[in-house]
Parts: C-alpha cells; sequence; structure tokens
C-alpha cells in the first residue's frame, strides 16, 4: 500500500483536498498564505495546488497531504480553449515530483475531443511514471472537459470518464457529481478507484454547496476536491470546518452550516 495515501485520506477512508489550482494562469487575485492557513484551521486533509504555491508556502501547508497540478495550460492571455483544443501534457518528470515532495499528483482526464486518444495515453504514462515511486496519482476525468450538456454529463458518458481513469490505474477519480443520486451510485460503484467529487463554480448559496457535498457523499464518493467555493469564501476556516463535518462526520446540512456562521 502507498504510504503517502494517509496524508490524504484519513482512518474513516475518506478526504477533504482544498483545490488551489486555479492560479496557474496568473488570473487571480488570492492571498495563498491566507487561504491554506484558513483551510488547515478548519480541518481540511490536502491541497491541490501549482508548482509555485507549494515552493513558496510550504510553512502554511504544513501537515496538510500534498498533490501537484501536473499541467501547465495556458495564461489568462489565451485566445482559445486551451482544455478542449489542445491534447493536455505536463513539464514535470517524476523526479521534479519527488524534489519536491509530494504525496500525490493530479491530471486533466479530458476525454470525448480530437485529443482523446494523446489525453489517455498522457495520464496513462503519469501512472506507469509514479507507480514504482509510490506517488498517488489522480486524474480529473471529465467528459468534454467542463461542459454542461446533457449527453456530457448523462449516466453512461460520466460512467466512461470515471472507469477509464480506474482502468489506466488511478488511484483517485476526480470528477463533476451528477444528479440524481441514485444514478451516480452506479458510477461509483463501477469504479474501482476512489473517486472524489470536484466543487465546481462558485456558488453564493452556503447551504447549496453544502447540500452538493452531502449528497456527492451520500453517492458513494470518498470525499471531496474543492476550490473556489472555499478559497473564495469570506469565511474560509467556516466553510472548510463545515464540509469537513460533512464528509468525516457525517452530519447534517443544517449542523455544518453552524461552522459557518
Amino acid at each position: 500500500m502507498k504510504s503517502r495515501y494517509y496524508r490524504l485520506f484519513k482512518e474513516d477512508g475518506k478526504a477533504l483536498i482544498l483545490a488551489f489550482d486555479h492560479g496557474g494562469n496568473g488570473d487571480i487575485w488570492a492571498d495563498p498564505a491566507t487561504v491554506i492557513s484558513g483551510a488547515a484551521a478548519g480541518g481540511m486533509d490536502g491541497i491541490l495546488t501549482n508548482y509555485g504555491v507549494i515552493t513558496h508556502f510550504r510553512k502554511e501547508i504544513g501537515r496538510m497531504g500534498t498533490m501537484l497540478r501536473m499541467e501547465v495550460i495556458a495564461s489568462g492571455h489565451v485566445k482559445y480553449n486551451p482544455i478542449l483544443e489542445r491534447p493536455m501534457g505536463s513539464p514535470y518528470s517524476i523526479e521534479d515530483c519527488l524534489r519536491l515532495g509530494v504525496d500525490g499528483v493530479m491530471t486533466m482526464g479530458i476525454l470525448g475531443t480530437e485529443m482523446d486518444t494523446a489525453n489517455m495515453r498522457y495520464i496513462a504514462s503519469v501512472v506507469a511514471a509514479c507507480e514504482p515511486y509510490g506517488i498517488i496519482t489522480a486524474a480529473e476525468m471529465l467528459p468534454n472537459g467542463f461542459s454542461s450538456k446533457e449527453e456530457d454529463r448523462n449516466l453512461k458518458a460520466m460512467n466512461i470518464a470515471c472507469r477509464a481513469g480506474a482502468e489506466l490505474g488511478f488511484d483517485i477519480v476526480k470528477t463533476e457529481f451528477v444528479k440524481p443520486v441514485e444514478d451516480f451510485k452506479k458510477i461509483v460503484a463501477n469504479c474501482y478507484a476512489d473517486v472524489l467529487a470536484l466543487g465546481g463554480a462558485r456558488v453564493n448559496n452556503d447551504r447549496q454547496v453544502l447540500e452538493n457535498a452531502k449528497q456527492a457523499m451520500q453517492a458513494g464518493c470518498k470525499g471531496l476536491v474543492i476550490g473556489r467555493n472555499v478559497w473564495g469564501h469570506r469565511n474560509v476556516a467556516g466553510m472548510a470546518a463545515a464540509l469537513r463535518r460533512i464528509v468525516h462526520e457525517n452530519a447534517s446540512v443544517e449542523d455544518a452550516l453552524e461552522e459557518i456562521h
């Protein structure tokens, strides 16, 4: 068993990970020290972030598990869709990951585009490189990226994405939780890797964020990888604590809301 797994997943087999990799293209207004300190204070287990955040904010990260975002996709000045119109790839080697001391890596598993085959081969190569060193591997398995089209988020499409991640050998599949809960239960049950639900777009409704988290856990997810709805919140530590109660304590939404106010 990979020992690094237990830096991200706690004794209950669940994980609550801060996604703070959104600034990779430079288009962000947030102080990493404040965000990470708040997330840690709220009890988040790990952080998914970029190379520069790991190297500059080791003190704030402290004992949190770490995952490196492998791709450098594009800058904030890009004029095309870098996720759908270019194949995924990484500038980082396994030696870079070992030198950073990360517990795991996260790749973008974008399926359904003209780059489907290239993307599948790329993420498979990441698994093969990490396996001998016990580095945890995770893939963000998403049909046609962050599409909102029904055909990209139905039972068949999501099952193909999640099962492909498991078949390629990833320890963790990160994907979008899609309702209804009963359908998503089937997807999770058919994916023998740990499934973590992504947090999605910023929502100015605390109850909605927590209800989505609760339903994802009810569907069988092992936890969450959530970003904007934590680091973009007025009370980072409070939202982190609320999500921790849902993930690790199976708290009700009502009880979790008490952590924020």
